[in-house]
């Protein structure tokens, strides 16, 4: 569909308050807000235990759902081999998708099955409900269930090659009934924080509407809330979705309506844009930047003859709809026949990215390219095929800076969690902060307060940081634009028109930051100072007096740009998952379980504390250890707050801990093998650097004495009861690569585990403290001493033999 040519409606469209409103959100809260009580399920439990309400579902994904490393399965994740695309030279269409995934990127660990269409609920002739549809471009629905005559939960596709990445949403329905009021629960989205609980409603799009009465996109629907609900995520045992519930009344019979995020903006309407726009004006000039792993082109669109650069870029991110919106303004700017823009046009030449991540955008991902990669994380080092508008943006960067000087980098993106525009910039001089201030005085939809200054720990591969050498100036920037609203004196509904509007504004304000160099060069150029002019001569002339009387260096900025739109490490794949999804030999489960071994384990370096990392503790000592954890967090005031263990604790940002099920008892760790505590690790932890170094993974660890010498002393006095440990209930501790997917049966037939010794010292393993040699773990013990003390032990008692 090709929605750039319908006008919004004049008024937006409100829909009347539902007088149930409370009671109906209060009942969709009721049954699936998160409880702790109630915490069994995640999404993959929910999809096959509800498949008797299943009505739609986009693919058949079952063979690409697993990631062969570690066994795990996503409910609605796409796990294919991208070289293997790559290498068959061919455009890949939409609608060849399916068929393309079965023919030549079939999983090599999986029977090679036929394609067949999926049967539906809804294309029975009995059916009466809604029938779903995202067989079109940036549509994401990967499956429906009637929960009801009236009610329906949504998953949303993961992006493809990725865990997750779930926030936008883009699908449509058909067979609708007037005035009946209809909700829909999309119950698989990431995000902690919504703009959806802030006011922000869906965009709609009716057939019928636009033919009688010609009202395009529009925001509507009731009852919007968005919370925590109890379906885990699939490689989680703790982290869980969150629910996006709206209602919305349909006003015709037999009419076909869209749902999306925000205005959808496809690859098919930038192509539309150019073919109306830019290829027949003379200003501007359209080609090819290169090709993507689909084989679509990346297009690249100059405007001006100047001697200085500019580079525009935007849809990075392919969900951040907005930023087309707002480049697409600009670009219209620039090709006008206005004083403003013929002086830019003859000082400057544009390079204009619009977007950067087309088959990201075809296929209806939010935040990554096919490859799973997030493109605003990989400039420091892109890879030229996986990577390859990013790769190509950096060679034409190179080559622009070998003949001109590349004078400012604006990259547009959008926001879901705040309202207005604003900028993130590098920190520097304060001559930074000018272009920022003077665009939020000529832009209403701009609020200089919500910018930011500075690059945080997470942002350093991203391009505003990676890119900061290549622009003398230090004038890179990135743009970013609400989903939802600008604030004034009152919140006002974003549109595309303004959108588009944002864009001209952020020109304008460029004119005003270059105005006087550009006067400096007006009289060697042929300029045509009979054009009109965009701003009034008042309106320069009071923005010339305020930027010259305003002080900068007074200007107070939030130096903290870490409140970022999303966390994008979490559901990316590691390197060794993404490996053993793109190796091309036919591999048997056991090889692959044997690689990540080989991969993970490093006999030469190994110590017991690494190894037990990934030991099996017993019901009951668990039980102990929470007690243990108790006395730690009431009486030492130095750590920080360490959770209970079986639930998440976090010890770094990003990371977290948990348990699973297992096989070896802490009796074993703690008695025979001489270490003092298990706890969570803090961030003061001696071993944070091997976190940082090798994987994010959750870790239970075992650590040195967190206690004082006077704790110390008081809890040596004190001893436990043998208790008689259960063979039952095992938990299996994850280690800092990941969990392993072994028979706890066979592994405990493997492991050749000497407890001679342990039998020996009888009663050396009945308390945490009794038996702990204070010599060894004292306060000042460091990293190096204990690992050379387990070392000896492991070498000694062949803990690992013959295991990997």
């Amino acid at each position: 569909m090709q929605f750039y040519d319908f006008l919004p409606a004049p008024n937006p469209l409100i829909q009347a308050t539902d007088p149930e409103m409370n009671t109906k959100i209060t009942q969709i809260k009721k049954r699936d807000e998160y409880n702790e009580r109630d915490s069994s399920k995640n999404l993959w439990d929910y999809f096959t235990d509800n498949k008797q309400n299943l009505v739609y579902q986009r693919y058949d994904n079952y063979p690409w759902s697993m990631i062969p490393l570690n066994n795990h399965r996503f409910t609605a994740s796409y796990f294919f081999d991208c070289k293997k695309l790559i290498s068959l030279n061919r455009e890949i269409k939409l609608t060849e998708f399916q068929s393309v995934l079965y023919k030549y990127l079939f999983p090599s660990t999986m029977k090679q099955k036929e394609f067949k269409t999926l049967s539906l609920e809804q294309d029975n002739k009995n059916y009466s409900g809604l029938k779903f549809d995202s067989h079109y471009e940036s549509a994401n629905l990967f499956a429906s269930f009637r929960i009801s005559t009236y009610e329906y939960d949504l998953i949303m596709q993961n992006d493809t090659n990725s865990k997750g990445h779930t926030q936008w949403f883009y699908f449509s329905v058909e067979n609708t009934q007037k005035n009946t009021l209809v909700t829909f629960n999309i119950i698989n989205f990431i995000k902690n924080e919504s703009l959806f609980n802030l006011g922000q409603r869906p965009v709609v799009y009716s057939i019928k509407s636009n033919k009688t009465k010609g009202i395009g996109w529009i925001k509507a629907g009731t009852n919007v809330v968005y919370f925590k609900n109890k379906y885990k995520k699939e490689n989680s045992t703790t982290k869980t979705y969150y629910t996006l519930s709206f209602s919305y009344k349909f006003e015709y019979s037999n009419d076909k309506v869209y749902f999306a995020q925000c205005y959808p903006y496809t690859y098919s309407q930038l192509n539309s844009f150019i073919d109306r726009v830019i290829k027949i004006n003379q200003f501007s000039n359209v080609k090819e930047l290169c090709k993507t792993m689909t084989r679509s082109q990346c297009p690249l669109i100059t405007i001006g003859k100047g001697r200085k650069a500019i580079l525009l870029m935007a849809r990075q991110h392919p969900g951040e709809t907005p930023s087309s919106y707002a480049i697409e303004g600009a670009i219209e700017f620039l090709i006008r026949n206005c004083i403003e823009a013929e002086m830019l046009r003859n000082y400057f030449t544009f390079y204009i990215i619009p977007m950067l991540n087309p088959d990201g955008v075809i296929f209806g991902n939010y935040r990554c390219n096919l490859y799973g990669t997030d493109l605003n994380r990989i400039w420091i080092n892109p890879h030229k095929e996986l990577h390859d508008s990013v790769w190509y943006i950096r060679d034409m960067i190179k080559q622009i800076n070998q003949s001109t000087e590349l004078s400012m980098i604006i990259d547009f993106h959008g926001h879901s969690k705040k309202f207005n525009s604003f900028f993130y910039a590098n920190s520097g001089a304060d001559s930074l902060k000018l272009f920022p201030l003077i665009c939020s005085k000529i832009s209403k939809m701009v609020n200089l307060k919500d910018c930011s200054f500075s690059i945080h720990e997470s942002k350093k591969k991203t391009a505003r940081a990676a890119l900061q050498e290549e622009v003398k100036s230090g004038y890179i920037y990135t743009l970013e634009s609400s989903f939802h609203a600008y604030k004034r004196q009152f919140a006002q509904d974003f549109n595309d028109i303004q959108y588009k509007e944002l864009g001209v504004d952020i020109m304008l304000s460029m004119f005003k930051l270059f105005q006087q160099d550009m006067i400096q060069t007006t009289f060697e150029q042929n300029i045509n100072f009979k054009l009109p002019t965009t701003m009034n001569s008042q309106q320069n002339n009071d923005l010339d007096l305020f930027i010259k009387n305003y002080d900068l260096s007074q200007l107070q900025l939030n130096q903290d740009d870490s409140g970022s739109d999303t966390n994008p490490e979490e559901d990316v794949l590691q390197d060794q998952e993404q490996l053993s999804i793109t190796d091309s030999r036919k591999q048997s489960k056991a090889q692959l379980i044997t690689k990540k071994k080989i991969i993970k384990i490093d006999k030469g370096t190994q110590t017991d504390i690494s190894h037990y990392q990934n030991l099996m503790l017993d019901e009951k000592v668990l039980l102990k250890i929470e007690e243990q954890v108790k006395t730690l967090r009431k009486n030492n005031n130095n750590l920080e707050t360490i959770g209970i263990l079986g639930n998440d604790v976090e010890f770094q940002e990003g990371q977290k801990c948990e348990f699973q099920q297992t096989d070896i008892s802490l009796q074993q760790i703690l008695g025979r093998m001489q270490v003092f505590h298990v706890r969570v690790s803090n961030k003061n932890s001696m071993f944070q650097h091997q976190f940082t170094t090798q994987s994010s993974k959750p870790v239970v660890i075992v650590l040195k004495n967190p206690y004082s010498k006077q704790q110390l002393q008081q809890n040596q006095q004190t001893t436990y009861q043998q208790e008689q440990l259960s063979i039952k209930n095992r938990r299996r501790v994850a280690s800092i690569n990941g969990r392993a997917s072994i028979d706890s049966k066979r592994l405990a037939n493997e492991r050749k585990y000497s407890i001679q010794h342990y039998q020996q010292e009888k009663y050396h393993g009945y308390s945490y403290q009794y038996n702990t040699p204070i010599n060894f773990m004292s306060q000042d013990t460091t990293f190096d001493k204990i690992a050379n003390i387990s070392k000896a032990r492991f070498n000694e008692k062949q803990i690992v033999k013959n295991q990997f």
